[in-house]
């Protein structure tokens, strides 16, 4: 696979040992004498004659190769500007007594050329430039290259940012290295070490007292994440009140349980516009369709005996069955604690904490539309809750799970990291050790003061240096070994949505009073109370003229709205994970 021209080496990712099939372990033949040399390119020229001193080249997981020789320049005018950018290839030749062999040890360009006037010594850093390789890819190439994850909630938007941070972003959530390879491929590989090792390097092979084991250090072993989530939205609440009011005379909805006997002793009624009027003013935004009116009859001749009737208010009414709906929006935050911790490691050695988080936070347009709109009937698409309101929440349940899952893995990737950082290190002949490369496993089998040692894990750090005036020409390795794991994981599924209704119970039907006046039976008037109130056609005024009228009205108020139901309601759910480190072989 091929990205902006450079090679992409593939590798199956998973967080225990690598069964790759196929490979065949190499050994190490140890040399009793080298005969070596050296070859420089500059530009594709050959420049190997003005090498001086010491080279040194340093590959190492997830950074850019650095290449460091001198050169001795003949008399003359310099320009060290002019080899700034310059191609650079750097073998290593062992000649043997059948053929030299000339393998490529680096590949890259001029960094920094630094001249010193008194030496006439042109010092170079060079480097294989991965990151300036990286840059200029787009992002969805970036995406094929890395895979990993990535959060907008997590990380910054990428909009105007560097693309190899974005790199890193996504590698910051896979147990992998990136780097390039000596022949300029770009590599995502394991950190795993595979079980059977690419090289086997014997005992009486390494540099003598050259074999140290690096542990990490406690405070830096981190086993434990603890991980604060918070997940913000917006929940379009409809409160549904149902409300019944009858003419207390009436025994019933018919011309003659209805309209006659109200008339026997007729007083006034509402109309179905008061009602409405009274729902705006007591707070609702609608009345839903579906309302029952028992209107007085049109004009005609009723009731037995019969009697003419007329009436020119079509929408007074007698009975009426109606439901105001009230809509708000309130804020749900689901507050999320999550945990991954490496058991093994945490009883061995005790918990050694770090700590993230993250807040999504969700906004809509749709808010306002619901909160103006004018409406006789639920929203569309609105599930009714245990408060028997209809509700639609506003949720990205896809971006909820993308931003958990991220820093899920990051967490994961932060514990594995630190149960890596244990180096073993030895130093073999450069012509012995050629062919290990950063996405080899490589076991070691030695002995030091008459002990015997060993280590099996994947190599992290590879370091040339090449004295040209001893004749010295050592390679350094690193092994990256993963200690104090275990076999218990757990998959890093984000928690499913919690339960985020309030506490409560339904509006019951509310059945409004109705206070009718200026008969002396009359009660006193009741200010606070809902419902309707008016007075008899017919009153006592006559022989009581004192007696208090009632106000021709209709009202009622909304409920209370209990504060959970209204304000931001925060939800809590917990998880804990168990993260499998891998426990690389080592007999110190």
């Amino acid at each position: 696979m091929q990205i902006n021209g450079i090679t992409l080496n593939g590798a199956t990712l998973n967080g225990g040992a690598q069964l790759v099939p196929g490979i065949v372990t190499c050994e190490v033949e140890p040399a009793f004498s080298i005969l070596w040399s050296v070859q420089l390119l500059l530009n594709g020229v050959d420049a190997t004659e003005y090498l001086t001193g010491t080279i040194r080249i340093e590959r190492e997981e997830f950074a850019r190769c650095i290449a460091d020789f001198s050169l001795l320049l003949d008399a003359g005018s310099v320009n060290p500007d002019s080899y700034i950018g310059q191609d650079v290839e750097i073998h290593f030749i062992h000649h043997q007594a059948d053929a030299d062999v000339q393998v490529l040890r680096f590949r890259g360009k001029v960094e920094r050329p630094r001249f010193s006037l008194q030496t006439r010594i042109l010092a170079c850093e060079c480097s294989d430039r991965l990151n300036e390789v990286v840059e200029p890819m787009p992002i969805d190439q970036i995406d094929a290259m890395v895979g990993g994850l990535w959060s907008p909630d997590v990380f910054e938007p990428t909009e105007g940012r560097s693309r190899w941070t974005y790199a890193k972003e996504r590698l910051s959530t896979l147990p992998v290295s990136f780097q390039r390879s000596v022949e300029g491929q770009l590599q995502v590989t394991p950190w795993a070490a595979t079980s059977t090792p690419h090289w086997l390097i014997g005992p009486d092979t390494a540099i003598f007292q050259s074999i140290d084991y690096l542990p990490v250090e406690l405070s830096e072993r981190i086993n434990v994440v603890e991980i604060e989530a918070d997940y913000r939205f917006i929940r379009l609440r409809e409160r549904h009140q149902a409300f019944t009011w009858k003419h207390p005379d009436i025994v019933g909805d018919s011309i003659e349980t209805g309209f006659c006997v109200w008339r026997h002793d007729s007083s006034q009624v509402p109309t179905i516009q008061m009602i409405k009027d009274a729902s705006e003013g007591g707070g609702f935004t609608a009345i839903l369709d579906g309302a029952y009116w028992l209107r007085l009859p049109e004009s005609g001749v009723y009731c037995d005996p019969p009697a003419g009737w007329r009436n020119e208010y079509p929408d007074l009414i007698l009975r009426a069955s109606w439901t105001s709906a009230i809509r708000w929006a309130q804020r749900v935050t689901e507050q999320y604690t999550l945990r991954l911790e490496a058991p093994a490691s945490v009883a061995q050695a005790g918990q050694v904490i770090t700590r993230d988080r993250i807040a999504m936070d969700t906004e809509s347009d749709q808010e306002q539309t619901f909160l103006n709109a004018t409406y006789t009937s639920p929203e569309p698409g609105a599930v009714q809750d245990s408060l028997g309101d209809y509700v639609v929440d506003i949720r990205n349940e896809e971006r909820r799970q993308l931003g958990l899952s991220t820093i899920l893995a990051m967490g994961r990737v932060s514990i594995l990291s630190a149960h890596r950082g244990n180096r073993f290190a030895f130093t073999l002949p450069t012509a012995e050790a050629v062919g290990i490369r950063l996405e080899h496993t490589v076991r070691i089998e030695d002995q030091v003061l008459g002990h015997p040692i060993s280590c099996q894990a994947k190599v992290v750090n590879i370091i040339d240096e090449w004295d040209l005036k001893s004749g010295r020409c050592y390679t350094n390795f690193q092994l990256a070994v993963s200690q104090g794991g275990s076999s218990e994981t757990d998959p890093l599924t984000p928690p499913a949505t919690p339960n985020s209704t309030p506490p409560g119970e339904p509006w019951p039907l509310i059945d409004l009073p109705t206070q009718l006046g200026g008969r002396n039976e009359s009660p006193i008037y009741d200010h606070a109370l809902n419902g309707f109130s008016g007075n008899y056609d017919e009153t006592d005024l006559d022989i009581n003229p004192g007696l208090e009228l009632f106000p021709y009205n209709f009202r009622f108020e909304v409920g209370e709205i209990p504060a959970d139901h209204m304000d931001e309601f925060p939800v809590e759910a917990t998880k804990t994970y168990r993260v499998s480190v891998p426990t690389d072989h080592l007999e110190l």
